[in-house]
């Protein structure tokens, strides 16, 4: 597949994955109603590593995939335990708008482990997606920061770490062995975490349901995707394209009729789709093969 197109490609599939990330945050503040942290990661990175490993059918599995998904996972277990337990006593949209922080903090992280330092236009597109999930979720930077957002913080640099590391480690290696490793990883460490917890576990239909989109759909699969399409775009690019979760979020609500976005929701998604396009298109090249033609 010629290297445009496939880059192109990458880019569908990370923005499904990342429509799925979207609808994930009203079902993981759900979710944590009925059972601690812990317990729900536990259980929902559990299915999906299972659920990899079924995909795989067993095969591409081997001793190079220990290392990148052994870093991989830990980083990947850091970030969702910060932001699931964040999530305890902050909101989805607070949640949303600090873990697209991320797009920030890719760039430096990037640059210092590949050494190479990113277009301006890398700088630039976060940027501009900052300032639109500020406007779509209203979050003000001015107020008190309370402790659950504090750890969504820390959750947003590590994730940039994991998806700047995701670029450099994953190329070369096959996606769903990859993510089952990962998975798995996170699945063991958050049992691990169980004994110096406070356990609750009071599960209902809609809990196990959770568990099941959050782990076949949200872990395994667009994981997995993630796995791929990294190996052929930057992570700087990626980033970006990962901001528009928020945007996912808030068309999901609409479709499921849990609210209207307003009209500053409305211009804070320009402003991120604003951000892809910059990502996503060299204005420069276009305009020297313009001049040249």
């Amino acid at each position: 597949m010629p290297e445009g197109r496939s880059e192109r490609l990458a880019s569908v599939a990370l923005l499904a994955a990342t429509a799925v990330w979207g609808a994930t945050f009203v079902t993981v503040k759900d979710s944590l109603a009925a059972s601690d942290s812990f317990t729900f990661l536990s259980l929902r990175f559990g299915v999906g590593a299972l659920a990899a490993v079924v995909l795989t059918r067993g095969r591409g599995f081997s001793r190079a995939l220990l290392r990148p998904g052994l870093l991989l996972g830990v980083l990947l277990f850091g970030g969702y335990t910060l932001q699931t337990v964040g999530l305890e006593t902050t909101t989805p949209a607070r949640s949303a708008f600090i873990t697209g922080l991320t797009v920030i903090f890719v760039p430096l992280v990037s640059w210092r482990l590949n050494g190479q330092r990113p277009p301006v236009r890398a700088f630039v597109a976060p940027l501009v997606a900052l300032i639109g999930l500020q406007r779509l979720t209203g979050v003000s930077l001015a107020d008190p920061v309370p402790l659950g957002d504090a750890l969504t913080v820390g959750c947003a640099v590590i994730y940039a770490g994991h998806i700047s590391a995701m670029g450099k480690w994953g190329r070369g290696v096959p996606a769903l062995p990859l993510t089952a490793v990962q998975l798995a990883v996170v699945a063991v460490l958050s049992a691990a975490s169980l004994p110096f917890v406070a356990r609750r576990f009071e599960p209902t239909a809609a809990y196990w349901g959770a568990v099941l989109f959050t782990g076949v759909v949200a872990s395994a699969l667009a994981i997995g995707t993630q796995v791929w399409a990294q190996a052929k775009i930057s992570a700087v690019r990626a980033a970006v394209i990962y901001s528009l979760e928020p945007v996912f979020a808030l068309l999901f609500a609409l479709v499921m009729g849990l609210g209207v976005p307003t009209s500053a929701e409305l211009v804070g998604g320009c402003f991120i789709l604003g951000a892809v396009l910059i990502s996503e298109v060299d204005f420069k090249a276009r305009h020297s093969s313009s001049s040249t033609a």
